[in-house]
């Protein structure tokens, strides 16, 4: 690989980034680690893609070290690697690790559970605690250690309470804490309430900073792997992921590069720390730099945008628009109902309409709730389905697409029932480093032909599904050929699990559920990625997500319940939904909605947001009600 003389390197694909943007990507000393504070659609994740090329393609960043980019989503990890990957090649990009923040305290966890003193270490296979509403792994061993509610909790509240209450105190646990939490935690590290040991994904985090702690040679050892460490959507880290970066990191020679926006700050909830900004500019003595570009929206709807930039006591900044768009671009609408099925049978129109003259697909058009998806949307989804289009809850399959072993698999079986060049090279990519096979090796050929001949294989099993046995034995098949031993060792985060098994038998079920509809394996897959589906999720699922149209469903009091409390995160959330769209926004409030024990919905509690939407000179209200109601 040839390398770029740093001073005449420039950023891949002929993009131009604004000043600030090109001073980050191109920074060479790593003292001066960097926190870059960028709205909606300011490019940060290309910003990391452009740096990891300017680091990688100067060697700047030397080989063998490597680049640590951690994020929050596992599609945001996901496409800031594709990115990187697209920009400057497979065999740079090998060096480019990005993970969650899930992952990165897993993958410690697992490679090197044994340097957890032994109170503490988990048993050698465990599985990722359930938390749902059937089944609460962590109360139960709460339960089981002798735990009482506090006197007044609603039961509702105490499983949060108890998911908070045992990673309270960082490890080991101090004398004082009480013995229901110390029992809890030995409960689950040796599976004795379940017949596997159970962990949430905050006790993993608790439980690699114990280990890196104890073993400082580790630490040592990841500071010399990793020369420059991302971490994006900085906002949201909560105390304890701080606290892991702190101890990895923490007065090293690895350059950090942090980027955020408070604004788009959503997570508090789940224990997001508000003070990170300047907690890291502490520590860390990170430079500040601020983007200005928004390349994502059309001015317009960018004049909405600004609109909230003041509900933050922000400065208010002169954000620019990508020279793409003309000063007219941009449309919003707020619709008054009467009822949610006028509501429904109306915006499935509307998304017809989109559809039928050409100007969006399916998945150009997002759906989005402030909650319970299932709720907001079943009579919406009716109607989509009574005019043959396909909408679904996009939250029940966000993650598991995004899955390293499920992107293997259905790859596999994409080249099976047609010809595909991207997915045969990712396939194969994997095959060769499984069975470690540089490219100038006499053995990739060999390696090339097994795979050619296995999908020749793979074809004829095809040919003959009739059951979700079938699938299952398929995907058997797949996960064999690529040895499940190899793939474990490969993807990190699935080491010490039986996790590969339970995702096997999900995606039979999910592909025999669309064969079934659709008839045919191509179009299973297809309709499984979502390509010709209307994506209905949470505003916390779409984070990190853009779309040409999206309609807000639900602009309602219920919708908040909790905006007295927790004002300014629900003001982030809002923020969050509207800076989705590219192109047209679509807000919708019902009078009567069928939601808990109130069908009437209101508007006061968020007076607010309409009187900002009224303010903005850009919304149109359009009405759909019996009456002539002035809602702006």
């Amino acid at each position: 690989m040839k390398i770029i003389d740093k001073h005449i390197w420039e950023p891949a694909d002929g993009l131009t980034l604004e000043p600030a943007a090109l001073q980050v990507v191109k920074s060479e000393n790593n003292e001066n680690n960097a926190l870059v504070i960028a709205g909606p659609g300011a490019g940060k994740t290309e910003l990391l893609a452009q740096r990891a090329c300017f680091l990688l393609e100067t060697s700047t960043c030397n080989a063998p070290r490597k680049i640590l980019a951690i994020s929050f989503k596992r599609d945001a990890a996901k496409n800031l690697a594709e990115r990187v990957e697209k920009r400057c090649g497979t065999e740079l990009s090998k060096r480019f690790q990005s993970m969650t923040y899930d992952a990165f305290a897993k993958s410690l966890v697992d490679r090197f559970y044994l340097g957890i003193p032994k109170e503490y270490r988990p048993n050698s296979v465990y599985d990722i605690a359930v938390a749902d509403r059937t089944q609460n792994d962590i109360r139960t061993a709460y339960e089981h250690a002798g735990f009482v509610p506090p006197v007044g909790m609603r039961p509702r509240d105490i499983n949060d309470f108890l998911e908070k209450e045992i990673v309270r105190y960082a490890l080991p646990l101090p004398q004082e804490s009480d013995y229901p939490t110390k029992a809890a935690w030995e409960l689950l590290l040796k599976g004795d309430v379940t017949d596997t040991a159970r962990l949430s994904f905050t006790m993993i985090t608790r439980l690699a900073t114990y280990l890196l702690q104890c073993n400082q040679q580790l630490i040592k050892s990841l500071q010399m792997t990793y020369s420059h460490v991302f971490l994006d959507e900085f906002q949201d880290t909560t105390r304890i992921q701080y606290e892991l970066v702190k101890t990895c990191f923490y007065n090293s020679n690895s350059g950090l590069t942090a980027v955020g926006d408070g604004k788009q700050r959503i997570m508090v909830w789940a224990g997001a720390m508000r003070d990170v900004f300047p907690n890291f500019t502490s520590d860390f003595g990170s430079t500040a730099y601020q983007l200005v570009m928004n390349h994502r929206s059309a001015p317009r709807l960018i004049e909405i945008q600004k609109m909230f930039f003041s509900r933050f006591n922000e400065q208010p900044i002169s954000i620019q628009t990508n020279p793409k768009w003309q000063a007219t671009d941009g449309q919003a609408y707020l619709h008054m109902f009467d009822d949610h099925v006028q509501e429904a049978k109306t915006i499935v129109n509307l998304v017809q309409g989109y559809i039928n003259d050409g100007s969006h697909k399916p998945n150009d058009i997002c759906i989005l709730v402030k909650q319970r998806v299932d709720a907001y949307s079943s009579e919406l989804i009716t109607e989509f389905n009574q005019c043959g289009i396909q909408a679904r809850n996009e939250g029940v399959y966000q993650d598991f697409l995004k899955e390293d072993y499920i992107s293997l698999c259905i790859n596999t079986l994409i080249i099976a029932v047609r010809r595909d060049a991207s997915s045969w090279t990712y396939c194969r990519n994997i095959l060769l480093d499984l069975k470690s096979v540089d490219e100038s090796s006499s053995e990739i050929h060999a390696s090339q032909r097994e795979l050619s001949d296995f999908i020749t294989e793979l074809k004829s099993d095809l040919r003959a599904i009739d059951n979700e046995n079938n699938l299952k034995m398929i995907i058997k098949k797949i996960t064999d050929f690529y040895s499940t031993d190899a793939l474990k060792a490969y993807f990190p985060q699935y080491l010490r699990s039986n996790y590969i098994e339970r995702l096997s038998s999900q995606l039979a079920k999910y592909l025999w559920e669309e064969y079934d509809k659709s008839g045919t394996v191509g179009a299973a897959i297809n309709n499984l990625l979502g390509k010709n589906t209307v994506p209905i999720m949470t505003i916390h699922k779409s984070k990190g997500l853009e779309f040409k149209t999206i309609i807000f469903l639900g602009l309602e009091d219920a919708a908040f319940f909790r905006f007295n409390d927790q004002r300014e995160e629900d003001t982030a959330a809002f923020f969050v939904a509207l800076s989705r769209a590219k192109n047209t926004l679509h807000f919708t409030f019902s009078k009567v909605r069928p939601f808990g024990q109130f069908s009437n919905q209101h508007r006061r509690v968020i007076a607010d947001f309409y009187q900002a939407l009224h303010d903005s000179g850009v919304v149109e209200p359009v009405y759909h009600t019996t009456g002539a109601e002035v809602i702006m």
